[in-house]
Order: structure tokens, then sequence, then C-alpha cells
């Protein structure tokens, strides 16, 4: 890897160590720094980051909550920790915000390895004044639900669990569901549909047979990912067909285009096993971008960055101000780490089912929505919620990027040097600029499946076992 890209990394996962750390998410929002102390838990010990109380006026809740006791929520990382540009950042960024609309605290704990999931868990549990706390990631599972099951007067959530239908229904059927506990899942392979279709479009116009994936550890909730990102690529084919026949013949005759590619082969993928590894993602991105992808969907948080250094390598030496090629970023708004090559995020906000969990808790509805839902809240495309809209899949939108850039804004107030990769009004320039060079028939596209799974017209699939997921590989590839 070449010293440039490196240094581009690292000054961009300062802006996301930062981020949580930071009071003001809204402008003209300040407030007084994280501080860090060190906890001894039973069987370790573990570095917490104590964020002070912040009380500003923010992002109106779904309803605005009765006055309550104030009092404290947890996070507890898994492995991929600090700084992954996604999934874990986006959940401390969700307790941060929930603390600085209800006058909250907020805890966090990281985890260096999963031998850490239970005693940062359980140190967090112990602490009077901690109500709720989130376990991140599908690797807290079992972890989970044995602290639940030790702290009956604490509330638990767990991002992309599967704590409920996998194991306590299954090792303690009595209590199911766990009253305290709430699994909080998205409807992945809809938002992934969605950049699916705008990858294959983007190589349908451009001329390039593949589009790509580079995934991390093959766990269920990555199968939504694979097999939504794959259904849309062919959604997207069909719709290109019957909105312009004569193009479509005219394309598939092309060698080198996605239509003349053979449909099984037109998204290359790989699983890398890991979700910390990032030279493991620049290496299958590498590859992907020789056989000549378009665009290389990130499904693996940190990963993402060795994507961006196999972009890199790329129009550096060609000069090109934008792409393509192009990657797609995941769960934040990633358009703002290379503007111009960075074609749209996948955003599965994270962040909002921190925020939510935090609300029910507030309202005193937590274990109400567990017993309706049995024990699952799932967050997706016009999803309501005891008539609360909670959304929590989308694609990035110019307005995403003004709220991303913002916070990297107040971060270069506090630290007093420079952390976003260019001043703000060149990022925005160059990501409006890529995207007015996209054809507006090509969002047109994505914007009508987005209404098409709004209105229930189309059905993604769903893969929740791996029977589902080998019978869609053996369609689509």
């Amino acid at each position: 890897m070449s010293k440039a890209p490196t240094s581009t990394i690292l000054a961009i996962a300062i802006v996301l160590i930062v981020v949580a750390g930071i009071a003001g998410y809204f402008v003209g929002q300040t407030a007084a720094p994280a501080a860090t102390v060190t906890v001894t838990a039973p069987l370790a010990t573990v570095t917490t980051t104590v964020v002070s109380t912040v009380t500003v006026t923010a992002t109106p809740a779904p309803t605005t909550p009765p006055p309550v006791a104030k009092f404290k929520i947890a996070v507890v990382s898994d492995i991929g920790g600090r700084g992954d540009l996604s999934f874990n950042d986006m959940a401390f960024k969700g307790a941060d915000e929930a603390a600085r609309d209800f006058g909250l605290e907020v805890l966090e704990f990281i985890s260096k390895t999963e031998a850490d999931y239970i005693p940062n868990l359980r140190t967090a549990a112990l602490d009077p004044n901690i109500k709720l706390i989130v376990g991140v990631g599908f690797l807290l599972s079992e972890a989970l639900v044995e602290v639940a099951l030790e702290f009956p007067n604490k509330y638990f959530a767990g991002i992309d669990t599967d704590c409920q239908e996998k194991i306590v229904k299954t090792k303690y059927p009595d209590k199911y569901p766990l009253p305290n506990l709430l699994d909080i899942k998205y409807e992945e392979h809809k938002g992934s549909a969605l950049v699916g279709a705008l990858g294959c479009l983007l190589a349908i116009h451009y001329n390039y047979p593949h589009i790509g994936a580079v995934l991390g550890i093959e766990i269920p909730v990555l199968w939504k990912f694979e097999i939504g990102y794959k259904w849309g690529c062919n959604w997207a084919v069909e719709w290109f067909r019957k909105n312009f026949p004569a193009e479509y013949e005219a394309k598939s005759r092309i060698a080198g285009n996605l239509l003349a590619t053979d449909p099984k082969s037109r998204v290359l993928w790989t699983y890398t096993g890991t979700f910390s590894d990032i030279t493991k993602g620049y290496l299958a991105a590498k590859e992907m971008y020789a056989k000549r992808a378009v665009a290389v969907y990130n499904i693996a948080g940190p990963l993402g960055l060795g994507i961006n250094q196999a972009v890199e390598e790329i129009v550096k030496p060609l000069g090109l101000t934008m792409g393509p090629p192009f990657w797609i970023g995941v769960d934040a708004n990633q358009d703002w780490i290379n503007p111009g090559f960075v074609v749209a995020s996948m955003m599965k906000r994270v962040d909002k089912g921190v925020y939510y969990a935090t609300y029910l808790v507030l309202i005193g509805k937590f274990e109400e929505v567990v017993r309706k839902y049995k024990g699952v809240l799932l967050l997706g495309i016009g999803t309501e919620i005891e008539g609360v809209l909670m959304e929590g899949i989308s694609v990035s939108t110019l307005a995403d990027l003004d709220e991303f850039i913002e916070m990297g804004v107040t971060a270069e107030k506090l630290l007093g040097k420079p952390v976003l990769p260019m001043p703000p009004a060149e990022i925005k320039r160059r990501v409006k600029e890529m995207r007015d060079s996209v054809p507006s028939w090509i969002w047109a596209a994505v914007a009508e499946l987005e209404r098409l799974i709004r209105e229930g017209e189309v059905q993604v699939p769903l893969p929740l076992t791996e029977d589902d997921v080998k019978y869609w590989r053996g369609i689509l590839g």
C-alpha cells in the first residue's frame, strides 16, 4: 500500500473516533469533552469512555417523553471497535444523540476480543445508574442473553442480535420472550437491493461487466446484504430491458457490458472472514476492480478503508476526480470519505435503533414492545412501531451528507486541526458533481424500486437459513 492512501485512511479514522465524543452534534451546540476511566471488571480490565451529560435542543423525539429521572446508557462494542466508519460508530452516535436529546449520560465499553463481551456487559449492569445496555453486533447474542438473565431489572438491546428467537426460545422456552431484552434488526436486504440496482445500472451505462461486494464474516445478517444486492442487480436488468428495449438489445451485444455477462457472474463477491483486517478488504476489492467491477459494495465495516485504497490506486495515476470506478458505503453516510468515488451509501441506521430503544425505556414501553413483537424491533423502509415512524434503511442523500460533514466540522473546531479530507464546500461540490454526472434515469430507477418496496408491490428475498441462501445463490450466483 502506498503512503498517501494510508495517511488518508488514518485521517478518516480519526474523524469517527472523535465523533462520539463530540458534543454539539448540531450547528452551534457545544459540550464538555469526554473523560476516560478504567473499570476493573470480573475476568477483565475494561477501558470505558464516559460522555458528560449534555442537554440541547435537537431533532425531536418521535413524541416528547415525560420527564423521568436521569439514567445512563451503556454501549458495548463488538470487536470491530471504534473508528469502523459504520456499524460501531453509528451505535455510539445514536447513544450520544439520545443523551443530548433527553439529558442522559453514555458509557462506552470497547471490546478488544470476544472474551470481553460478558465482562463488559456485566460491568455495565452492575452500575446502579445504568438502565439500558446496548450490545453492538451479532457476536454478542449469547453474552447478552446470559447477562440479561442475571440482571432482570436492567434493559438490554442488541443490534443485529438473534437472542430471542434463536437462544431464549430454544434454551429457555418458559421465559420467551425475555421481557428485558430486545433484538434490533434491519431490513438490510431491501436497502441492499436498492444499491444493487444502482450498481448494475451504472455498469450498464458505463459498459462494465461486473459489480462487486466485499463481505466480512459469513453470519446470517450478511446473507441479507448479499442476496438483496444480487436480487437488486437482476431487478435493474429487467427494468432496463422494459424501459429501454432498443438500448438493451444493443448493449447485450457489446463485449464487456454487464448485459453480455452470464447472469450468475454479474456480481463478484467474497466473504473475507473478518471485520477488522483492512488489508483483506483491499486485496478482495483490488481483484474485483481488476476484473472491471464498476462499483464494490462495502459489507464489512472498516474494510471499506481497504476498498477505498484499491480505488485510489486506480484513479490517482489517471488523475480522475470522480468515478467510475466507484465504491458503495454502508451503515453510515460514507460519501464524504472520498468525494466523487463513493457513489452512494446503504444507510442502515444503527444510530436510530439505539435512539429508539432509549426512547422506549423513557416512555415505559420497552417491555410492552418486547411482548408484542416477540422481542424483535425490525426497522426498515416505512416501518411503524406503535403508531410511531421508526425507519432504519435508506440510500444516502446530499442532505445526509450535510449531517455527517457537520460532525467533522465540529470535530475540527474542538481539535483545532483538520480532520476532513478537504473543506466541506469542496466535499459537497464533488459529491454533487459526481451525482449529477450519473444519468437521471438511473436515480429514477432506484427511486422507483424504493417506491415498489415501500408499497409492497415487490418482495425482496429474505434469506434466513442456509437452505434459503443456497437456493438464492443457485438462482443469482
